[in-house]
């Protein structure tokens, strides 16, 4: 075989390779959260109650392929962080306590990081997730499931949401109590979250 024959033949693979592989590059999008909105909702001896956080940071990565396609195939990374001192109830009070049960000013910061993510494709647009990952509270992390419904719109957005349920002990968070212990927060808290991520 000639020299330049046997260039052709080694470096034709590696072309094929590089074209895929740049294409593959390319269906990987990079998205994040506009307008979020997560909910925290939990109950106690008098009545529920409930904290917001809009203030927060959430990326992903939705792979398409092939590139072009209407619903996503994968999602390879899904990354939230949320200021402890963001969650709001509406009373100061309350505010204070929950922050001082979350350790704000040693942990100020609650994050998810996901580890991997299955997708099922539904009707249309619309597709489910299972993401797992670690959620980290006050310091202590656990690993956590997230299931979402989703939908691609029509402006390329993906709109997500869906609902998780934790108990505050497993982050060795104890229960805040309220006027000199007559109210008593349980212990069971759920987080409803609504996300739409753009690029």
């Amino acid at each position: 075989m000639s020299g330049s024959a046997y260039t052709t033949a080694l470096w034709g693979p590696a072309v094929i390779f590089l074209v895929l592989f740049s294409g593959s590059l390319r269906a990987q999008d990079a998205y994040s959260a506009s307008d979020p909105d997560i909910k925290v909702l939990g109950t106690s001896n008098l009545h529920n109650w409930s904290m917001e956080a809009k203030d927060l940071s959430c990326t992903a990565k939705f792979g398409f392929l092939p590139a072009g396609s209407s619903q996503p195939q994968s999602l390879t990374t899904f990354d939230l962080s949320i200021p402890v001192h963001d969650l709001k109830s509406g009373e100061s009070s309350m505010d204070s306590r929950a922050y001082n049960a979350l350790k704000a000013d040693k942990f100020a910061t609650i994050l998810y990081k996901s580890t991997s993510a299955v997708i099922v494709p539904g009707q249309k647009n619309q597709f489910q997730v299972k993401s797992t990952g670690s959620m980290t509270i006050a310091g202590v992390t656990n690993p956590v499931t997230l299931n979402a419904t989703c939908q691609v719109n029509p402006d390329g957005s993906i709109a997500c949401s869906g609902s998780e349920q934790l108990k505050m002990t497993d982050y060795q968070i104890k229960p805040p109590v309220f006027m000199l212990g007559a109210l008593k927060t349980g212990d069971v808290l759920n987080i409803n979250f609504s996300l739409t991520f753009k690029k």
